[in-house]
């Protein structure tokens, strides 16, 4: 409990570790869900229902685990409302990822990624990281091969597999009441 204007929260599965051969596919269902302002969670939580000022996904991949976590900071007085609405947009992913959002995932993953590659730090900080890391270089047309190459359906099948209501965690910070039912909305 905090007494500041808004509640921070962070909704977290564990995702998969740096090493995994379907981290990729992470990556790219990460950018349908809350990557950019044309993801889900933007246009429909942020957009179309109003109930948050800011709202992201992100992957954290570890050599040992993994995370995909959802932040939102949100007028506290929308906090049920806006999980809920989390929730649904997660349960939705399980069921399909239409052709048009898996090709602007792709393109503004490739996007993303090649225009991290005209600047010299982070080009060192990729080659340097995937050397110390994975003892292997993969090049930047390797990993837009790789993005081309996902399907909406390997994204659905992933989804399935690590979206799971049991191993789903909250963490909000803002003036909410500590004996705040949120652990019975948490529910897939």
């Amino acid at each position: 409990k905090r007494d500041i204007e808004q509640s921070h929260l962070c909704l977290a599965l564990p995702g998969l570790p740096l090493l995994h051969p379907q981290r990729f596919k992470l990556d790219l269902l990460n950018t349908v869900l809350g990557q950019g302002m044309s993801s889900r969670l933007f246009t429909e939580i942020r957009d179309r229902l109003g109930l948050v000022y800011s709202i992201h996904s992100y992957v954290d991949h570890f050599l040992d685990s993994g995370s995909l976590t959802i932040y939102a900071g949100v007028d506290t007085r929308n906090l049920t409302t806006a999980i809920k609405a989390i929730l649904e947009q997660l349960n939705r992913i399980k069921e399909t990822v239409p052709d048009g959002e898996l090709s602007r995932a792709r393109e503004l993953s490739k996007g993303q990624l090649l225009l991290r590659m005209e600047d010299s730090h982070n080009v060192a900080g990729w080659l340097g990281g995937q050397e110390t890391l994975t003892k292997r270089i993969l090049t930047p047309e390797e990993v837009t091969a790789i993005i081309d190459a996902i399907t909406a359906e390997e994204l659905k099948k992933l989804a399935q597999e690590l979206i799971d209501g049991k191993r789903l965690r909250l963490a909000v910070v803002g003036p909410v009441a500590e004996d705040t039912p949120l652990e019975k909305i948490l529910k897939l």
